[in-house]
């Protein structure tokens, strides 16, 4: 085998490699240290660099000493890549299988009669390396819905051929050990290839961390962009998007219902913003605790509020409205100073059977129904209706404009 090629000079790379990746996670972590797994992400790469290191002194120093303290740092770096993952999960941290690995290992230092024994070394590491792997397939596979990142499904398939590559070593260093250990060191060709192997799997999986946490930055920034932040519903944008989509190809079916807070400036100008704010996360909750999906909820201005349920009519909706009118009234909000908080809202409804499947013409026709619920008396709810005289009202509001 050629120099280029040899175990050492791939080993080499190994050690060199691990420190570089190490290196550039850590300095990444170092700007962004909120990021926990990234940190322990940072660490993996060099325990896998000191594995590569004791491999490589492998020819000058006992057996059982090089390649028994490399795997146990190999296991442990698995662990480390493990753990940061459960951790990037949002799942508890378990510190001790992370270790358990590079615990299996203790054995094999500690009593003389297993340390020559190269092909129940060599099974066992793959068998530690294959079941963090496809621990780590597995549970990017069970977020992929919660969280449907792009790079979910790419990373989870390096993990899971990593893991079955690994695997199959297996039975191949118990059955056929000659292809793993035969011959000198230099000639091993099943280690070679899985040296190889890891270079590369290495290569593609700091690429794939790094995509993958870029992939979360960008989706919490878009999900801060369309969300309120003070009641935690969507905002008007967001609203408008996902209601436009829900309209095209629904047909005729579905409810707007848009609520304003009744004399909400009074509310902030007796008890304070802050009280105000109360109020208005109280009624978002109100809203919130009765939508079901697909139905949207949505904070679309300062004391306003927009419902869309695509799949009812006009009766059901302004009976849902109602009822939420009287949910709000129900509201027992006590303010620091102990005094009671009144607080109701009106409700203007629309439907796409009488409108049609466009949201700016539903929100015009249910606005112009709210202000006839504040005009009599507030408090309450009305609905647009083709055939009724707020018809000639939107036509008027649309022409102003126009």
């Amino acid at each position: 085998m050629s120099d280029l090629v040899s175990v050492s000079t791939l080993l080499l790379m190994g050690v060199l490699g691990g420190a570089t990746a190490g290196t550039a996670f850590g300095f990444i972590w170092l700007t962004e240290r909120r990021k926990v797994a990234l940190g322990i992400w940072a660490a993996s790469p060099w325990f896998g660099a000191v594995a590569c290191a004791f491999y490589l002194v492998r020819p000058v120093v006992p057996d059982w000493t090089s390649v028994l303290f490399g795997n146990a740092m190999l296991a442990f770096a698995y662990g480390l890549i493990w753990l940061g993952f459960q951790l990037f999960e949002g799942c508890r941290p378990v510190l001790w299988k992370a270790l358990l690995g590079a615990v299996a290992w203790l054995p094999f230092v500690a009593l003389p009669f297993l340390r020559d024994e190269p092909e129940l070394h060599g099974a066992l590491a793959a068998s530690v390396m294959a079941v963090y792997s496809l621990a780590i397939a597995i549970k990017l596979l069970q977020r992929r819905r919660i969280e449907p990142l792009p790079a979910r499904l790419p990373t989870a398939v390096l993990f899971a051929v990593h893991g079955a590559i690994y695997g199959l070593r297996v039975p191949l260093l118990i059955f056929a050990p000659e292809m793993g250990f035969g011959g000198s060191f230099d000639q091993s060709p099943l280690f070679v290839a899985g040296v190889v192997e890891a270079l590369l799997f290495t290569l593609f999986l700091v690429v794939a961390m790094l995509t993958l946490l870029a992939q979360r930055d960008a989706r919490l920034h878009r999900r801060a962009a369309e969300m309120d932040a003070l009641t935690g519903l969507p905002n008007r944008t967001a609203f408008f998007c996902a209601a436009e989509a829900l309209l095209q190809g629904g047909g005729d079916r579905g409810v707007l219902m848009v609520f304003d807070l009744d004399h909400f400036r009074l509310v902030n100008d007796r008890f304070g913003r802050e009280e105000g704010d109360r109020a208005l996360k109280a009624f978002a909750q109100v809203l919130h605790r009765e939508v079901r999906p697909p139905d949207i909820v949505a904070r679309v201005g300062d004391e306003e509020f927009a419902l869309f349920m695509p799949s009812i009519r006009l009766d059901v909706g302004l009976s849902i409205a109602e009822y939420l009118c009287r949910r709000t009234e129900e509201l027992r909000l006590i303010s620091e100073s102990g005094e009671y908080i009144p607080l109701t809202t009106s409700a203007g409804v629309a439907a796409v059977a009488d409108v049609g499947p466009d949201i700016e013409p539903l929100m015009m026709a249910a606005g112009v129904a709210l202000t006839e619920a504040k005009r009599v008396g507030r408090n309450r709810c009305r609905a647009y209706r083709a055939s009724s005289t707020l018809h000639d009202r939107l036509m008027e509001n649309w022409l102003k404009a126009s």
